[in-house]
């Protein structure tokens, strides 16, 4: 597994499995030839898979960093970090590598993970703009819909509650001039029937 330089992004670190911090060592050049090796915070497999195959169509031809870096995790059973630095290294000094070499590759490495940060968080932008920015917006949309809807509704309410008054007044005045008019039509019947009797004894024909 490829390490990772100590300036890489926190979030996106692919690093060696962890190694134990030996108690201080009798060499005094620890602190000069051993960086310190950062854990990796991730706990999903696609980005240490993807952080693996990014370095990996990176690496350059011949021995460089991405070799140094598996050599050191292949030695991790060694307590010692200075140890295993000097000994990954050696191994691979044998095949040309030089600490130039090791330190310009692994900024190289770090340029890589620069221009794919750049990628990420332009691709980051985009899917928030049309997953989130978008939606955001057509949820803004609807909220303003439901408040002219609302404020229709409480228009048209307030019109049912008038219509509603004045169907009750119209009620009670129809039915108001209903009971008048039976009133009337039965005085009237009541009257005429009165007179019929009334013709039938006073009347008589000639």
């Amino acid at each position: 597994m490829a390490g990772l330089g100590k300036k890489i992004l926190s979030a996106f670190v692919e690093v060696n499995p962890p190694d134990a911090q030996p108690a201080a060592s009798d060499n005094t050049a620890t602190p000069h030839e051993a960086p310190l090796r950062v854990e990796s915070p991730s706990t999903d497999s696609r980005m240490v898979e993807y952080f693996d195959k990014l370095f990996s169509d990176a690496n350059i031809p011949g021995p460089d960093y991405f070799e140094f870096s598996k050599m050191v995790a292949a030695l991790k059973a060694i307590p010692d970090e200075f140890t295993r630095f000097s000994a990954a290294f050696a191994g691979l000094q044998v095949q040309g590598l030089t600490k130039e070499k090791l330190l310009s590759t692994a900024e190289e490495y770090l340029k890589v993970l620069d221009t794919d940060a750049a990628h990420f968080h332009s691709t980051v932008e985009a899917a928030l703009q049309e997953k989130v920015q978008d939606k955001k917006a057509e949820a803004e949309q609807k909220t303003t819909r439901i408040q002219a809807l609302a404020k229709e509704i409480s228009e048209l309410q307030s019109q049912i509650a008038s219509l509603q008054a004045e169907i009750t007044d119209s009620e009670q005045k129809i039915t108001g001039r209903s009971g008048d008019y039976t009133a009337e039509s039965t005085c009237r019947k009541q009257q005429i029937a009165a007179d019929i009797e009334k013709i039938k004894q006073y009347i008589r024909q000639q």
